[in-house]
């Protein structure tokens, strides 16, 4: 009877570490957050105007990024609390139409100007 007690103890052990392992490589996804719940030295971006809808945020340290599907080509707001570029790719990886984004920028409404475009996030244009 020890032995599966101690089984049972090894096995919940590891399923708890196979989920703490998985749960860290999965890729971030758009969570809703307000604007006050980001980091310095993030930019963030909603779905919807006013800081609405879901969100990801973006540190320069991260480098280069596509954006998540839900905000591919659909940006309704940002808040930036660093410097970076909004890029939106017309021939990869040739041709780019890009915009220049700096600490305290921000727009509530995005959606109808580039940020229907967005394709990426990086550091510099």
């Amino acid at each position: 009877m020890k032995a599966t007690t101690s089984g049972t103890r090894i096995a919940t052990v590891m399923g708890a570490l196979a989920l703490a392992m998985l749960a860290s490589a999965m890729p971030a996804t758009a969570s809703t957050a307000s604007p006050s719940a980001h980091r310095a030295g993030d930019i963030c971006l909603w779905t919807g105007k006013d800081f609405s809808g879901s969100s990801w945020c973006w540190n320069p340290g991260n480098g280069y990024v596509d954006v998540p599907p839900a905000l591919h080509d659909n940006v309704g707001s940002f808040m930036a609390h660093a410097d970076g570029c909004f890029i939106n790719w017309i021939s990869v990886p040739d041709r780019k139409e890009t915009r220049v984004v700096r600490n305290g920028d921000y727009r509530k409404v995005y959606k109808n100007d580039f940020g229907g475009k967005i394709d990426a996030v990086a550091p510099r244009c």
